[in-house]
């Protein structure tokens, strides 16, 4: 089966924060201390996503499940995420996620992207092109600071 991209919608909410907790919860922990994790996956409510028609998120989809979403900043050129269900993992979600990112950033005159990598995600974004820039910690609350891998790569004609 196909993986459909689309953009995101409010009904979506519920299982793009269903995928983000699980993606932390699973895949993240391998590079990450418990306790940060917990405090992460903790932040997040369908609420969180409130203003995604406003946004621009994408969804991807297979035989009508979410498997991924991602969601980018055109002004900023920078994708802002980018997560994968564990269980889609390795399924091409991820990438056609990050292409049709990248061609949306260009068809907006973005000539370079930025994003900030979780650690075990730095690997797909280097395949991917992307080049390391940092290592940057990123502050999610006052109490948790996250190191992520700062990243950009320059987007073809």
């Amino acid at each position: 089966m196909n993986t459909i991209i689309r953009r995101a919608t409010s009904e979506d909410r519920h299982a793009i924060c269903e995928i983000q907790r699980a993606a932390i919860l699973e895949t993240c922990r391998r590079c990450y201390p418990t306790e940060d994790i917990t405090v992460w996956a903790g932040l997040l409510s369908p609420e969180t996503y409130y203003d995604v028609e406003n946004r621009y998120i994408v969804v991807a989809e297979r035989a009508g499940i979410l498997e991924g979403f991602g969601q980018l900043n055109e002004a900023e050129g920078e994708i802002d995420a980018l997560y994968v269900s564990p269980k889609s993992e390795g399924q091409g979600s991820g990438t056609a996620l990050l292409r049709h990112l990248e061609d949306q950033a260009r068809s907006h005159g973005v000539t370079e992207l930025k994003l900030r990598s979780t650690l075990n995600a730095e690997s797909f974004y280097a395949r991917a092109g992307y080049d390391r820039m940092a290592l940057v910690r990123y502050r999610l609350v006052p109490a948790l600071m996250l190191v992520c891998v700062e990243m950009r790569k320059r987007l073809p004609d």
